[in-house]
């Protein structure tokens, strides 16, 4: 048995620059609901995430930049609790991005955890969705300061 949350939010900024703000794990703590995210954003690479109480550490198994990031995580072994959890980046018609946020959790113990996994309409999933859009529209609206070739 599983259990899938998702959530999706479009963020006025290309496809590169919430790749960029997403996979940037050091500031995780500065915006997202994470408090703190080490690693890299390479395949076979182990992330370490905390959240108040909890501790995971997942590996990168998708990291195609500006389209997809994908990680796994297990509780003992696969077979009693999996979850996989991506990110994906589609471009809209009017050059913003749509995040589609998703985790699938499976498993034996799927069945037992599943009403500590239910939060009404996925608030863990819609509140990092909405940092990370804040952050990245904060990011690509900052006024760009003037070149001055040749000082002044």
């Amino acid at each position: 048995m599983s259990t899938v949350f998702t959530a999706v939010i479009d963020i006025d900024a290309t496809q590169e620059l919430v790749w960029e703000v997403l996979t940037d794990f050091a500031s995780y703590g500065e915006w997202s609901n994470f408090a703190k995210a080490e690693g890299t954003a390479q395949v076979g690479s182990r992330l370490t995430m905390r959240m108040p109480g909890m501790t995971f550490r997942p590996t990168i198994t998708v990291a195609t930049p500006g389209q997809e990031l994908r990680w796994v995580g297990t509780l003992g072994v696969k077979r009693l609790f999996h979850g996989q959890h991506s990110f994906v980046l589609s471009p809209n018609d009017d050059g913003t991005t749509r995040l589609t946020n998703r985790e699938d959790f499976s498993g034996a113990l799927v069945t037992l955890a599943r009403p500590l996994l239910r939060t009404p309409k996925n608030t863990g999933y819609d509140a990092f969705n909405h940092g990370l859009k804040q952050r990245v529209e904060g990011v690509a609206h900052q006024p760009q300061e003037p070149d001055h070739p040749g000082g002044s």
